[in-house]
């Protein structure tokens, strides 16, 4: 009997719940643990979401609702552009407007929380929370979690983990779901743990090991999706430099790296994707702070969009950017925007919806939504649309009662 030992930073008996990968390995004796397959798991499909956090608050009115029309106090400070899509967008957003036929802008999604971290609660997991105190846990599970339980904790084909965060975001884990389902971390040591601990060479030679696979029912196939697991592949799709030169340029560092990150995860077989772009707090001097912020997303976001659409994956990968809440309506004393949750911004890209235009419409000087007004229900109603999991799913929670992921009935933004 041989064994491999397979080191993970989301626990060794997540990782071996992969179908037919799974089995083979237990059949060949690689590892004493059997597939834990849930009844209620879905069937595999290719839908993933990246979705892009904005941690801080950005203002809704210089990202996707410029005012062109309002008062200087209200309107984008930087001024607006005119997307390919037809509406506009804040000027700083230059590169994304190319692309504003492949993107929808919502201009009517709002709450009514403006802390920082319930707001994040609120948005993070479609539910509020009053609880604002200090180091307050996560009431209900992340969307990435939901996705987690939906669909299984690694791709059945594949083996990549479903739910990576590129980085953190406040309360993206599990709840009431349970630990199995947080995310798995794609930097650090959770890289270097996707790794044989043993010779490859070693494993190669095998050849009784070999035979063990072939005279499985189809071994050839399980064979080599037992070798892509085991020997690296995994690994390597968290390895950006593996791109094209000039596809890593397009994305640029920082934040395109993460975003180019997201992109290998999800046509890997990663369900969702989590990316924290942080630094929106912007009490003060809002116009500098933009421009310092701005163009970096506004590249990586458009290169993502480009991306995706010319990989044919559009269809299947969705894009979600938004944040905690957004900014009052009228530029402070300090020449800044404060919290404001009546309206926050909002952008969709891809999935199996109608792009180019923008939905709803906020009042004249974008206090709040005027017409269509949706919330984050309506956010998760969307999520589990494009992954095609009928609302009435429900999960048992650890106290061993059936809950619902979002109430039956609510409506879908697309």
């Amino acid at each position: 009997r041989y064994t491999v030992m397979i080191k993970l930073e989301f626990g060794r008996r997540n990782f071996m719940k992969v179908g037919g990968i799974s089995a083979a390995l237990s059949a060949i004796g690689l590892t004493d643990i059997q597939a834990e397959d849930s009844p209620t798991c879905l069937l595999p499909n290719d839908k993933s979401v990246i979705w892009v956090w904005l941690g801080g608050g950005a203002t809704q009115v210089e990202t996707f609702d410029p005012k062109p029309d309002a008062p200087d106090n209200v309107r984008a400070i930087n001024g607006w552009v005119k997307t390919t899509g037809g509406y506009h967008i804040g000027a700083d957003w230059s590169d994304l407007a190319t692309v504003g036929d492949k993107m929808t802008v919502v201009r009517s999604f709002a709450h009514g929380n403006a802390s920082h971290r319930t707001g994040t609660h609120w948005v993070m997991t479609g539910h509020n929370s009053t609880d604002n105190t200090p180091q307050s846990p996560a009431y209900d599970p992340s969307y990435g979690s939901m996705a987690a339980s939906a669909y299984g904790t690694n791709n059945p084909i594949t083996g990549m983990p479903a739910y990576v965060r590129v980085n953190n975001i406040t309360y993206d884990g599990g709840a009431w779901l349970g630990s199995d389902y947080k995310p798995y971390d794609a930097t650090g040591e959770g890289v270097k743990n996707l790794q044989l601990k043993i010779n490859k060479d070693q494993f190669l030679g095998r050849q009784d090991l070999l035979s063990s696979l072939d005279n499985l029912q189809d071994g050839a196939g399980l064979r080599d999706q037992s070798y892509n697991m085991l020997l690296g592949n995994i690994a390597s799709a968290f390895d950006v430099k593996k791109e094209d030169p000039k596809t890593m340029e397009a994305y640029g560092t920082g934040i395109g790296e993460q975003l180019l990150l997201a992109r290998r995860l999800a046509e890997r077989g990663t369900k969702f994707i989590t990316v924290q772009y942080g630094g929106w707090d912007m009490h003060s001097n809002i116009s500098a702070a933009l421009k310092g912020k701005v163009p970096a997303i506004d590249k990586a976001l458009t290169a993502l969009i480009n991306d995706i659409h010319n990989k044919g994956l559009n269809k299947d990968i969705m894009i979600v950017v938004t944040g905690e809440f957004g900014r009052t309506y009228k530029i402070n004393a300090n020449a800044g925007r404060d919290h404001w949750p009546k309206l926050s911004p909002l952008m969709i890209s891809g999935g199996d919806f109608d792009m180019g235009y923008a939905v709803g419409a906020s009042t004249s000087k974008a206090e709040e939504p005027k017409t269509d007004p949706v919330n984050p229900q309506n956010l998760t109603a969307t999520l589990l649309k494009h992954f095609g999991v009928d609302q009435h799913t429900q999960r048992l929670d650890m106290g061993g009662r059936p809950r619902y992921f979002v109430d039956v009935g609510t409506k879908s933004i697309l």
